[in-house]
């Protein structure tokens, strides 16, 4: 009954984006779905609420997509995402690589909400190829998440190794081709069939343009990862910078047009910035999450499936895909699985099991309609829900089909 009730909840979630319900209103029908069906009495839900609510991971998800989408806004109709795009096109020349390489970086970052980064620029870098919102959100999807199941510096990766018992570097090696060949797929699949924009050629003056153009994105980076300061803070800090940056051109002096132009942007920029869809977002997928881990439902029926003599392949395979596309989390698709598999795996098939485990809940993360940075790229780009995984899908069946062989290879 769990995993049924677990389909329902998706399957009502998804239905409603199709629909392009707002995905916060189809994140409460699928809490609804979980509190009917389990059921889940009224202290249990009380608590699940006051838990998504109070918790700072919550508003900081909340305060990262709604200042994103506000710096998102005012590089866009200040002229510095057009400057942007098009200097690195006639540096660089190929707008297929540039959306490949700046969703990658910004991947590897895992910022809170980091989707949403890179969602501006493959938008304009989308639009000089031709391709439409549902193409630029497998292109932001699947370029950001790629590297996932190889990057030995990411959270859940560091997890993974945790609970296993095993070096971050010694799963990442064990998963090294799922990686390359998802690169090499996700080149072909979505890439390679755009058209090319042309040759680059460096230019001193165009580098100068674009770097000051980026220069807000460049200074949220510095400060988070470099200087060590809270993600909210290096967002504000950028927005600030941002609003003055790349002043209007005239004849009064450069202080005074810094000011003037901050000034009128502010009043006209901050406040459409602000996408209060998107918190409502952020707010539903954090309760159907907390609703998830009170009911109960992917251990009990993780378990049920480990004592039905199940191939340990097929589990290893199906169980932590189903825990990642249930949860829409990788941090707790891989908490949930890793711990389940680690007494039934031998020596010899240790590596390679856990391996496979790890890649099965990242696909089914990077998949899930839960999966924040699916909601947040579709939503940004308006997308038709359905549609996108026609994107999506190919490259992440080939990613777990490649890692089940990899795995198989090597005993499992």
């Amino acid at each position: 009954m769990g995993i049924i009730t677990i389909i329902i909840a998706i399957v009502v979630i998804s239905v409603m984006a199709i629909k392009r319900i707002n995905i916060g209103l189809a994140m409460l029908a699928g809490s609804a779905v979980l509190i009917i069906m389990t059921p889940l009495s009224l202290e249990q839900v009380l608590g699940a609420a006051q838990t998504a609510l109070i918790n700072p991971i919550t508003w900081i998800l909340i305060g990262s997509v709604l200042l994103i989408g506000m710096l998102g806004y005012i590089l866009k109709n200040s002229g510095a995402m057009d400057i942007m795009v098009d200097s690195l096109v006639k540096l660089v020349g190929d707008s297929r690589w540039i959306m490949a390489v700046l969703a990658g970086v910004i991947g590897a970052l895992v910022v809170p909400g980091g989707a949403m980064l890179s969602a501006p620029m493959i938008d304009q870098l989308g639009d000089k190829v031709g391709i439409g919102p549902e193409y630029k959100t497998g292109v932001n999807i699947i370029f950001r998440h790629v590297w996932y199941v190889s990057l030995p510096i990411i959270p859940s990766m560091l997890t993974a190794a945790s609970l296993a018992n095993v070096t971050p570097k010694e799963l990442a090696a064990q998963n090294l081709p799922v990686l390359l060949v998802g690169l090499v797929s996700a080149w072909f699949l979505l890439l390679q069939p755009l058209p090319k924009s042309g040759g680059g050629k460096w230019n001193s003056k165009e580098f100068f343009r674009f770097a000051v153009s980026i220069l807000p994105l460049l200074l949220v980076i510095f400060l988070y990862v470099i200087v060590g300061l809270h993600f909210l803070v290096s967002l504000a800090l950028g927005v600030v910078v941002a609003l003055f940056n790349l002043p209007e051109a005239g004849d009064s002096p450069l202080l005074s047009r810094v000011s003037s132009t901050g000034i009128h942007r502010a009043k006209t920029m901050l406040f459409p910035g602000i996408r209060l869809q998107l918190a409502l977002a952020v707010a539903g997928v954090m309760l159907f999450k907390e609703l998830l881990a009170v009911s109960g439902l992917i251990n009990g029926f993780a378990l049920n499936l480990v004592n039905m003599g199940i191939p340990m392949w097929l589990l290893l395979l199906v169980m932590p895909f189903i825990i990642g596309l249930a949860t829409g989390s990788h941090e707790a698709a891989v908490a949930i699985a890793i711990p389940i598999f680690v007494p039934l795996l031998s020596p010899d098939i240790y590596l390679a099991g856990i391996g496979l485990t790890f890649i099965a809940a990242s696909i089914g993360y990077m998949l899930s309609p839960l999966h924040l940075c699916v909601i947040l790229t579709r939503e940004y780009y308006n997308a038709r829900f359905a549609q996108i995984y026609r994107y999506i899908l190919p490259v992440t069946m080939i990613m777990l089909a490649t890692g089940l062989i990899v795995a198989v290879l090597r005993g499992v």
